[in-house]
């Protein structure tokens, strides 16, 4: 069970997120606004979902601040918004400062599914791997993360979860091949041919690595 921050100031919305991640054997943490959530991050949650559009403090501004803190900063973050802005706002506050972005309205599997990902992403790098390569591999799946939609994210994680199951000798999922994925991302327009041939060249990539 791992402990969530939800920072949402709709409280439908925060109701329905808590009531989706609970299923899942998650204990959530609502914040309605950004002080509240730079609060309840003191408590250390394993991850955060966090809303760019607060009543009080802009979101990346609360994410910033996450970010500079060194109690906070470790806590992987997911931007959960409607701002078609949002990866941005985001690259702004420093290289990789979240794990991904989800645009509202975002479907409950794609929510979990993400979550899910990150709070078991694997914290090493690809062995083997030339100097430089494994950096530009996780430069461009954090651009999927970041810039995809939300089906593309959802993707990649279902990906990451069946190379982590993989490598622990769990049993396997379904889940979108490489090739598949980097397809799916030259449609959306976020990788070029040679990209996409870099990214099916990793066997397994984390989420958000710093």
């Amino acid at each position: 069970m791992a402990r969530i921050l939800i920072v949402e100031d709709e409280e439908a919305l925060a109701l329905v997120l808590t009531h989706s991640l609970s299923k899942a054997g998650h204990a959530a943490i609502v914040a309605p606004d950004g002080e509240t959530a730079l609060r309840e991050a003191g408590t250390r949650p394993d991850l955060i979902l966090l809303d760019l559009g607060l009543p009080d403090l802009p979101g990346d501004e609360v994410l910033r601040r996450l970010k500079r803190r060194t109690d906070t900063a470790p806590i992987p973050v997911v931007i959960v918004s409607a701002q078609p802005d949002a990866a941005t706002l985001v690259a702004k506050s420093g290289a990789r400062a979240v794990a991904a972005i989800l645009r509202k309205p975002v479907a409950l599997p794609e929510l979990c599914d993400v979550v899910a990902s990150v709070l078991h992403a694997p914290g090493e790098w690809d062995e083997g791997a030339a100097p430089g390569v494994q950096e530009q591999r996780v430069g461009l799946l954090y651009r999927l993360f970041t810039e995809g939609s939300n089906a593309l994210v959802r993707k990649a994680c279902q990906r990451l979860d069946a190379d982590r199951r993989r490598r622990h000798g769990l049993p396997t999922v379904h889940a979108p091949s490489w090739s598949d994925l980097a397809r799916a991302a030259r449609q959306e327009g976020l990788l070029s041919d040679a990209e996409g041939t870099l990214l099916v060249a990793s066997p397994s990539l984390p989420v958000g690595a710093q």
